[in-house]
């Protein structure tokens, strides 16, 4: 990526089914006033999306992501750069991993470095139980199953992030 280019805006998509898989849909906007993305060729493509793939697998890596405990691994399965105009560009990541669910409370942690942010993003998630707390950085908002945050730019985030939801399988 060439040091124009600037993120300015992401947004983060969670899904979490009843059999502990959790899906997500991330998307990076950036500016690039050169127009770096719009000028690669396919062979510079292929390895753009390579270098991004490893990468964000390094980042996830380093995360330690429990559900109930138990630490899962999460997975770069997919990445895509696109164009919203030649010099606005974005690219998407498909990441997946799965813990295990019971009935009555269950939990999600992450745990990642601490760092103040660069541009605002907004997360949703999706769970398959009624939210009862969330502990992460930013303007949180529950309303059942479904968690919204938004973060501005400059907020302090990472560190240990939790929620805690119940299940009832009657």
């Amino acid at each position: 990526m060439s040091e124009e280019v600037k993120p300015i805006y992401a947004k983060g998509f969670f899904t979490m089914d009843t059999n502990g898989t959790v899906r997500q849909y991330t998307v990076f906007y950036y500016t690039d006033p050169k127009y770096y993305y719009a000028n690669l060729t396919k062979e510079e493509y292929r390895r753009e999306l390579s270098l991004l793939r490893r990468n964000m697998q390094r980042f996830l890596d380093e995360e330690v992501i429990r559900i109930n405990g138990i630490r899962v691994n999460a997975k770069v399965i997919h990445v895509n750069i696109g164009l919203l105009t030649v010099n606005l560009p974005f690219i998407e990541f498909l990441i997946t991993f799965k813990g295990s669910l019971k009935s009555g409370v269950n939990t999600y942690e992450d745990e990642y470095e601490e760092e103040v942010t660069e541009y605002p993003y907004d997360i949703l998630w999706w769970l398959p139980g009624n939210v009862t707390e969330v502990s992460m950085a930013g303007e949180v908002n529950v309303k059942g199953n479904i968690i919204t945050v938004r973060i501005n730019k400059g907020v302090k985030v990472g560190g240990r992030e939790l929620i805690i939801f119940t299940i009832d399988n009657t």
